[in-house]
């Protein structure tokens, strides 16, 4: 999912977005009066399709409170539309998050969405005779550049001695990707699903995982919840009850998926094993693990898993140019004062 926006980009969607946010907050007193979410979704398998799809939002926020959902694309367009003051909780992906809160974006990650264990992967081709990371040197691989799986890409190269001039790293959009393996003008590529899949039908085999960063560098990869400060600040009460609300549904997504099948293959319009595919590489973390220091730990801990991996993600987003200097501390991105309420 690509993120990279510049300051200047980024300062114009803001200025847009608030105009037109603010236009249409023109109405009534009793409009301007009601208490309102707007939740962000990918328009995929996530939980906010899933409160949509079912007509939950009451069931969610309580009475009183009007819900709507803003579909997005990519992190970029999260950054956006949280500046400009149109979508109040999403998730995204760390690396975006970071390039928002380097170029002043007022929002915080209030809770981890998901654990990246096997939804992106390095596959090679199997007839290539490359079995490990190491024998990668001096070969191309294709990858969507100033993404997760991009930082993920060099994290991993680094855990097998290889830098970014050892290989010839090869900038991709994800649906190019399957037809360049196809022509087997690529020897790997590092990818997420749904296009690993393809990769793998087609003789391809996973020789890492990002998952396997927590092991091998102590870094944990992971997709947060992210939330407009002013939004939290206001209606604490409402984030807290979309966590738990949210906590539920992730439990529900592992452990008894047969209306969520159900639910989301007609909602959607797509078959069952793509929603199985979704759900099998989702890995929710509950609130009590997240208060540790492996994750968000508790308000105000520093070192945490969450801080090392932000930080080491802003270093490769300084040196690719994504932003122009480094955040001086993460206090104002990592808002662990949720989960502990949870927990």
């Amino acid at each position: 999912m690509q993120f990279l926006l510049s300051r200047r980009e980024f300062q114009r969607a803001a200025a847009q977005m608030f105009i037109a946010s603010s236009a249409g907050l023109v109405g009534t007193a009793a409009r301007a009066q009601a208490r309102q979410v707007r939740l962000g979704t990918f328009g995929s398998i996530d939980a906010q399709n899933y409160i949509r799809a079912k007509d939950a939002i009451a069931g969610t926020f309580g009475p009183g409170v009007t819900g709507s959902f803003v579909t997005v694309r990519a992190g970029s367009e999260v950054i956006s539309a949280m500046a400009g003051g149109s979508l109040d909780i999403c998730n995204i992906g760390s690396s975006p998050m970071v390039v928002g809160y380097a170029n002043g974006l007022k929002a915080s990650m209030v809770y981890v969405y998901k654990s990246i264990v096997d939804s992106e992967c390095m596959v090679v081709q199997g007839n290539s005779g490359i079995n490990t990371l190491a024998e990668l040197r001096g070969k191309k691989i294709g990858l969507p550049f100033n993404t997760s799986v991009h930082f993920a890409a060099i994290a991993a190269l680094k855990t097998a001695g290889l830098g970014i001039a050892d290989v010839r790293l090869i900038n991709m959009r994800a649906d190019q990707i399957a037809s360049a393996w196809q022509r087997r003008e690529i020897d790997a590529a590092y990818i997420w699903v749904p296009v690993v899949p393809r990769l793998t039908d087609d003789g391809g085999r996973i020789i890492f995982k990002t998952g396997d960063l927590a092991d091998k560098s102590g870094l944990v990869i992971f997709d947060g919840l992210l939330v407009r400060d002013e939004f939290k600040q206001q209606s604490p009460d409402l984030v807290l009850a979309f966590l738990k609300d949210f906590e539920k549904i992730a439990q529900a997504f592992k452990q008894d998926p047969k209306d969520v099948v159900a639910t989301m293959t007609k909602f959607l319009g797509v078959d069952e094993p793509a929603v199985m595919r979704s759900l099998n590489t989702f890995y929710p973390v509950p609130a009590r693990e997240q208060v540790t220091s492996k994750w968000m730990g508790r308000p105000g801990e520093k070192g945490t898993g969450v801080e090392k991996t932000l930080q080491t993600q802003a270093q490769f987003l300084q040196e690719s140019g994504q932003i122009a200097a480094m955040p001086k501390d993460w206090a104002g991105l990592v808002d662990a004062s949720f989960v502990a309420k949870m927990a």
